[in-house]
């Protein structure tokens, strides 16, 4: 009895512990969002990460009626949420919980697009009358209407068809009007025109372009013209900055607009084609939606933070999209999406993970930066690699006064701004602490130059040393290596005794193609990571270059060859490197001298280089001159020449390793079937 009660007990409690998995399995696979968030690092890729929103809700049906064609949805400062559906012509209000609060109807409605609410008023776009109707935001009494601007470029045929406004503190009106290509339309509060404003660029392509050149201005007449883009919607923040957003563009779909019209987001905006609507959270975070169903929150400055969603075909499955238009979110950090497609609203609630992000962004930006470093440092416990928390976080220390911290944390995510503001700090606080060493070494140097001349003067123990270091200058490598600076300083007369006097050897010349290797190396390793990108694939690289230096040197001189050039092949070969030992004399320096600078003085970095890569191009004209024995004119001649022939043995090479590559695939493809079934 004992017995049976015991195997009876173990049976109980391994089916009560199943049934204890199970539940907790299927309880995690409801709460789990039905797609993946990404985020973007520092160098602009996407990468994923946790999950920033989550779906909780769809709304169908607003006080017992089915949502028909909805189009638009805004919320306002009170969380109240206005949803526009032009089927059946009315705006539903639902309050801050998404319950029915009330709707607007009005007899002159045709066909309402979209809302925007402010303090005291309801502006009410109706795109089938072409109209924008103004109710009073307490009693929804009608105030009055705005039509069509009696401006002359109105007058003379200029569209006027609102389907989307905002509208800014002094009440001025930016009106997306459908086929507006020169950008938003701009009325003041009594609806008389203003100006155009946050226009698209005009981008024609270069084919177009080479095309228009080479034609008549009749021609030119008779062509499709080329217009901008059109703003697909618009949304305004506190601060009046107006944000458009163009569904035709993929790149920088969204813009910041100041009132003079200068956009404040930078080039490189991540983003897609088809993105419809644009809305501005209660972080200064700007959220968009594409019609492809991914939804995309930016922060203040245009970096993305989160981008997830996906494209619902047809499942009804909670938090995917089928055919979304509009976006809009309140002051819980709940993100309402109006889904034309499924005829229903997606609610998306913030998880703490981005709900911390958005809490350590607005800490910063009330300069509680203790505050600030906590919360960054709580998201990196959620994501080690999530780039904008250490971003932050860096920020944050450096506002602090902890350089060093902020240092290491730009570092690690690889963020150049941060890095040289930090490094400018810790540079300034070393030379502040410093200044006494230095003018002491600089003062020591000084005087160890007078004394040396002085000394010098009367024991001339300089001249001794010079005629110590003649026996070292007599061993044939280090008398062609020192060659170098007497080649720099008379380049045409190095030529000259590199072709008729056999100056140096080649073993030198090899010697030099070696160091420079070197040096390459040297530059990539130890120069400041603000000026060169440390690429995990840099030798590989290394070797292209090198590759494509041993071709120019064999079509240089098959060319020259058949041009009546009269150098030698060892003196092309000895001659160029020459040509390139400005790399030997300006790279080792420079490479000490970037560390030191910060972005601000890149120019110390970039002007040397510049000046190098024109050097060695002055060099390598006038090697094939010189050594060829050639005019101006048939140097340049032989340059071209030279580059084609690079590029048809280029073509060469790659096409017989492609045929090698796929022979090789058949040969071992042979020899594994004939093994199997040997």
């Amino acid at each position: 009895m004992g017995k049976w009660t015991m195997q009876r007990t173990l049976k109980l409690v391994t089916v009560a512990l199943i049934m204890v998995f199970l539940s907790t399995s299927q309880a995690y696979a409801a709460s789990d969002a039905p797609y993946f968030t990404y985020t973007s690092d520092s160098e602009g890729y996407t990468i994923r990460t946790q999950d920033a929103y989550t779906p909780v809700t769809q709304i169908g049906e607003i006080n017992g009626q089915r949502l028909d064609t909805p189009e638009h949805v805004f919320v306002d400062e009170q969380d109240y949420v206005y949803i526009t559906d032009s089927a059946l012509n009315k705006v539903f209000v639902l309050d801050g919980k998404l319950r029915f609060y009330k709707e607007l109807t009005s007899d002159k409605f045709s066909a309402v697009q979209s809302t925007f609410v402010t303090k005291d008023s309801i502006y009410v776009v109706d795109a089938g009358a072409g109209q924008i109707y103004i109710f009073d935001k307490s009693s929804f009494a009608f105030k009055k209407e705005i039509s069509k601007p009696d401006s002359p470029i109105f007058t003379e045929g200029y569209d006027f068809s609102p389907t989307h406004i905002a509208v800014d503190l002094r009440g001025n009106i930016y009106v997306r009007s459908a086929g507006s290509v020169n950008g938003l339309i701009m009325l003041n509060r009594d609806g008389e025109f203003i100006t155009f404003f946050g226009g698209n660029p005009l981008k024609v392509p270069f084919l177009d372009q080479l095309r228009s050149s080479l034609l008549t201005k009749t021609q030119k007449d008779k062509l499709e013209k080329v217009l901008p883009d059109v703003p697909s919607n618009l949304a305004i923040d506190k601060k009046g900055f107006i944000y458009t957003v163009t569904s035709s563009v993929e790149s920088n779909p969204i813009k910041k607009f100041n009132v003079s019209g200068t956009n404040y987001y930078p080039d490189g905006i991540i983003g897609t084609y088809s993105m419809e609507s644009v809305w501005v959270g209660g972080h200064n975070t700007v959220y968009s939606v594409s019609s492809d169903g991914w939804i995309f929150e930016y922060d203040a400055n245009g970096n993305l933070l989160f981008m997830f969603g996906g494209k619902d075909f047809n499942s009804s499955r909670l938090g995917l999209l089928n055919r979304p238009v509009s976006i809009a979110s309140n002051s819980t950090d709940e993100v309402i999406v109006v889904d034309q497609g499924m005829k229903l609203l997606q609610i998306y609630r913030s998880s703490e993970f981005s709900s911390a992000v958005h809490q350590a962004m607005d800490a910063y930006q009330n300069g509680e930066y203790a505050k600030s470093q906590k919360l960054w440092e709580y998201t990196l416990k959620y994501n080690s690699t999530f780039d904008k928390a250490r971003i932050g976080l860096g920020e944050a220390y450096l506002r602090d006064g902890e350089a060093g911290e902020a240092y290491e944390e730009f570092k690690d995510a690889q963020y150049k701004a941060g890095v040289s503001e930090a490094f400018w700090e810790i540079r300034q606080s070393w030379l502040q602490n410093h200044l006494d060493v230095i003018f002491a070494l600089l003062l020591s140097l000084l005087i160890i130059g007078y004394a040396h001349k002085f000394t010098n003067r009367k024991y001339q123990y300089w001249t001794k040393i010079k005629d110590r270091l003649k026996v070292i200058y007599k061993v044939k490598v280090i008398s062609d290596l020192m060659f170098i600076f007497t080649f720099l300083r008379h380049p045409l007369d190095g030529f000259y005794q590199i072709k008729y006097q056999n100056r140096v050897s080649r073993k030198s010349a090899t010697l030099i193609y070696m160091l420079i290797f070197a040096v390459f190396i040297l530059h990539h390793d130890h120069t400041s990571g603000l000026f060169v990108e440390k690429q995990g694939y840099f030798l590989h690289q290394l070797w292209i270059i090198f590759g494509l230096a041993v071709l120019w040197m064999v079509s240089n001189y098959l060319i020259c060859s058949i041009s009546d050039g009269e150098g030698r092949f060892r003196d092309v070969y000895n001659a160029t490197a020459y040509a390139l030992s400005p790399i030997l004399v300006v790279l080792p320096p420079l490479v000490l001298f970037s560390n030191g600078l910060t972005l601000e003085q890149s120019v110390f970095y970039h002007l040397p280089i510049q000046a190098m890569m024109l050097w060695i191009a002055f060099l390598m004209f006038f090697m094939i001159k010189d050594i060829h024995s050639y005019e101006v004119g048939e140097t340049v001649n032989v340059v071209f020449k030279s580059t084609f022939t690079m590029l048809i043995i280029g073509l060469f090479l790659f096409v017989l390793y492609s045929l090698g590559s796929q022979l090789l695939d058949f040969g071992y493809d042979v020899i594994t079937e004939a093994s199997k079934k040997w």
